[in-house]
């Protein structure tokens, strides 16, 4: 079956920057999380006020976006759905585990995403995805155990949220191709909206604390680590496809890794820092064809 990926090559460097965009936004999101949780925000408010955010803001930007059939819609709210899950299993996980730990341990997907993606026909399986998703993986197995030791809850739970996510991943890509990525940023985050809110309703957990803290981060969470890069990363996804998108936002570990160091005072072992270099293996290896097109010309 022939790639539907474009194989532009300025795209596909416009696609792999997107996709590092998002990666930063949402490496920053647990270090948020944890900050938000210390404020006394609960997970369901936080979750639903980040998400009703999100909701408001892009529809703003999708107001003149293309109208939908209601088959459509219904695929991406079941888009949303997925993502609900994906979201309920990542901040279980830093609910117990530390921040640093659940990021490593996530990053067992792209290996997910691109065997899924090899097995649908969506990409070929290349020996050197196979290599630099190898790479990535191995850089998180070496945390794993560290990890359990803390907490062997927030281990499962991180690695649901790998599986969850890896469908995501591939879903999107296939579902939401042909559809631009802010009407489909739109109907993911309604869906997410719409279950988060009921939960902090029932729980009463609407409510933040009034310390300045607790919005600053609430806000911070919807819009730099939410609408930014949910909207990046589908843009992304679209130009380079789900293999290759999986091992780039494999970055994301890194970044959170280091910010859990500087805000967290989380302590960043040996095992840590070599895991983070063979992910950064891993998104030069799949890459190098794009940034060698991205080079100026000699002359």
């Amino acid at each position: 079956m022939p790639d539907a990926v474009p194989r532009d090559p300025r795209e596909e460097g416009r696609g792999v920057l997107y996709v590092v965009v998002s990666t930063i936004a949402y490496g920053s999101l647990p270090i948020l999380a944890k900050l938000a949780f210390a404020a006394g925000v609960r997970t369901s408010g936080l979750l639903a006020w980040r998400f009703m955010g999100a909701w408001l803001l892009f529809s703003l930007i999708a107001r003149r976006g293309p109208s939908l059939a209601l088959r459509e819609r219904l695929r991406l709210w079941a888009l949303g759905a997925v993502f609900v899950g994906n979201t309920l299993a990542y901040f279980g996980a830093l609910e117990v585990a530390p921040a640093s730990a659940v990021a490593l341990v996530l990053y067992t997907y792209p290996v997910i995403v691109t065997l899924l993606s090899a097995a649908l026909g969506m990409e070929r399986l290349s020996m050197r995805s196979l290599a630099a998703a190898s790479l990535a993986v191995s850089g998180c197995a070496l945390t794993a155990e560290a990890a359990a030791a803390v907490s062997r809850r927030g281990v499962v739970l991180a690695l649901a949220t790998a599986f969850i996510y890896a469908s995501y991943i591939v879903l999107g890509s296939r579902l939401a191709a042909a559809i631009p990525s802010e009407t489909v940023s739109l109907h993911v985050t309604q869906a997410a909206a719409v279950v988060f809110f009921l939960w902090a309703l029932s729980e009463r957990g609407l409510l933040l604390p009034p310390a300045a803290g607790a919005w600053v981060t609430v806000a911070a969470l919807c819009l730099f680590c939410t609408v930014v890069p949910i909207r990046a990363f589908l843009a992304g996804l679209a130009r380079v496809g789900p293999a290759r998108a999986a091992v780039v936002s494999s970055l994301e570990a890194v970044v959170t890794v280091v910010l859990a160091a500087a805000f967290l005072g989380e302590r960043i072992g040996r095992r840590q820092v070599l895991g983070g270099a063979l992910i950064l293996g891993g998104v030069v290896m799949q890459n190098l064809g794009a940034l060698r097109y991205d080079r100026p010309p000699s002359s």
